[in-house]
């Protein structure tokens, strides 16, 4: 539940809000003409069913039903039979079965097998994808229930005009939500027509290459517009004639929020533009000549706690000197957003949305007393571009996309040495991925508020073919198997503690 999520110690959001100072359930809509229309209905019935048929009518009375009529979207003023249906009858579940007993039996925590069947779960591999790009790898495991995360991949026309596979662009993003899964989850269809339309207007008239700096801006325009779509059309949504449930569906998405990383790799060019908001991280894992692997920051983490982005804040704010602190905007950790209306909307258009279509009591009214109006948080990803070398330089690199659930297990430095080791090993041949081998003991596993899923060298195993998932084991506790078989016994909300959603692509721009 949202309220059990609000008040653990290292989620997205803080607030005071607890069970306790839940609000009154909310009565019921009721109204004079529908109070009116159920009793006509009720009248109706004999005269419908006669109408019907007698057949009906009659196995109606023998079955004892007493299902009321409803009314056709066509016509309000029909009344219609409902269909009657034969139901198959199951016997009585006899509960002598159970046996008697003062023992209780407890779910069977995961085996190894099932540890390795839920890492490889959602995994998947592309081979000889477009634009040169050799492979790329991808996992996800959830902590939340349902998992906040989502992901998108892909190739997309050229913006630019030309033919043949270096024509096509290549597309990764990963997209971390929070208050809920609607959006992140809405990201991985609608934002990528955003981004294709924001790009086809940086088309330069001479049909030339178009500036990096019009890539750029064309990517941040993609992600303004999709949020104001999403966010700054409340007001007409509320105002329009639509029924409330679809007024409802269209509000949940802008209630929620999602960081998003998105990372467009054009072939011909070879240079890789990477948006990013909030903290999911893009780095570049490149091989120098002396055989190591080097990393390069493709993104930077937009949040509370990134002295950048306080310094910029506060300016956008100086008469609100609590804006950020603990490393939060008004207890939200990210930054830049998409979503998360509760703080880019007014006072007066909040209240409305809390009173009379659900809205999300954030941020905390008894935490935040100075929240004034915002917006506090933008949608503005901040937008590198890099060039990736050809391997026929004789320099692999890779890129490693994922949300903030695999880096609060490793740092970057530590994911690349991880991904460079493994190709290393691919390169040499199958035989080089690490057979399971009998666990040592690393002692007592440990797992809380006093220690959470972390990465440590000396525990490092290479027993994956898939490279997310050979990132995503040794962020879990790695060939500590008592330690991973730990993390994953844990189910949603308790696994919240000490692991978060992990979503991971790893993009392999040489030969494997």
């Amino acid at each position: 539940m949202l309220s059990q999520r609000l008040i653990r110690p290292s989620p997205r959001l803080v607030t005071a809000t607890h069970f306790r100072y839940r609000p009154l359930p909310r009565p019921r809509f009721s109204s004079t003409e529908s109070s009116k229309k159920s009793s006509s209905s009720a009248i109706y019935i004999g005269v419908v069913s006669f109408a019907a048929g007698l057949g009906t009518g009659w196995a109606l009375y023998r079955n004892g039903k007493s299902e009321r009529p409803f009314i056709s979207s066509s016509s309000p003023d029909t009344v219609q039979t409902p269909l009657v249906t034969r139901k198959t009858t199951i016997p009585t579940p006899d509960l002598n079965e159970l046996g008697i007993t003062d023992q209780i039996v407890y779910t069977a925590p995961p085996t190894l097998d099932d540890v390795t069947k839920q890492l490889n779960e959602h995994k998947f591999t592309v081979r000889g994808a477009l634009g040169g790009v050799d492979r790329y790898d991808g996992a996800q495991l959830a902590s939340n229930s349902p998992c906040e995360d989502a992901y998108m991949h892909g190739s997309f026309s050229s913006p630019f005009g030309g033919s043949g596979d270096d024509s096509r662009w290549m597309a990764w993003a990963v997209f971390d939500g929070h208050c809920g899964w609607q959006l992140s989850n809405l990201l991985k269809t609608q934002l990528m027509p955003f981004v294709r339309r924001s790009l086809a207007d940086a088309k330069p008239a001479d049909k030339s290459e178009a500036a990096e700096e019009a890539v750029q801006q064309a990517l941040k325009n993609s992600f303004m517009s999709l949020d104001a779509a999403l966010v700054k059309s409340a007001t007409a949504i509320i105002e329009s004639d639509l029924p409330f449930a679809e007024k409802a569906r269209r509000l949940e998405p802008a209630y929620a929020g999602a960081c998003a990383l998105l990372t467009l790799f054009d072939p011909q060019s070879r240079k890789l533009h990477v948006a990013s908001t909030g903290d999911c991280r893009a780095v570049l894992g490149q091989k120098a000549e002396d055989g190591k692997w080097i990393t390069t920051a493709l993104s930077m983490d937009c949040t509370g706690a990134t002295p950048s982005e306080i310094q910029r804040i506060k300016a956008q704010f100086p008469d609100e000197p609590n804006v950020v602190q603990g490393g939060r905007v008004w207890g939200l950790q990210p930054s830049r957003t998409l979503g998360d209306g509760m703080w880019k909307w007014t006072a007066t258009l909040k209240q409305k949305l809390r009173h009379h279509y659900n809205g999300l009591a954030l941020p905390s009214a008894t935490r935040y007393k100075d929240y004034k109006e915002g917006p506090y948080v933008t949608a503005e990803p901040l937008v590198t571009t890099t060039q990736i070398p050809s391997p026929k330089e004789g320099q692999p690199s890779f890129l490693i996309l994922a949300t903030d659930g695999l880096w609060d297990t490793m740092s970057s430095e530590q994911a690349v040495d991880l991904v460079g080791r493994w190709y290393d090993r691919q390169r040499k041949g199958a035989q080089a991925v690490e057979p399971e081998k009998p666990a040592e003991d690393f002692g007592p596993v440990i797992l809380g508020w006093k220690r959470q899923c972390k990465y440590e060298e000396r525990k490092a195993t290479f027993r994956d073919d898939n490279a997310a998932v050979h990132l995503m084991r040794n962020g879990l506790g790695g060939a500590d198997e008592e330690m991973v078989r730990g993390a994953l016994a844990f189910r949603y909300p308790n696994s919240r503690d000490i692991r978060d959603d992990i979503t991971i692509q790893v993009v392999f721009f040489g030969p494997v």
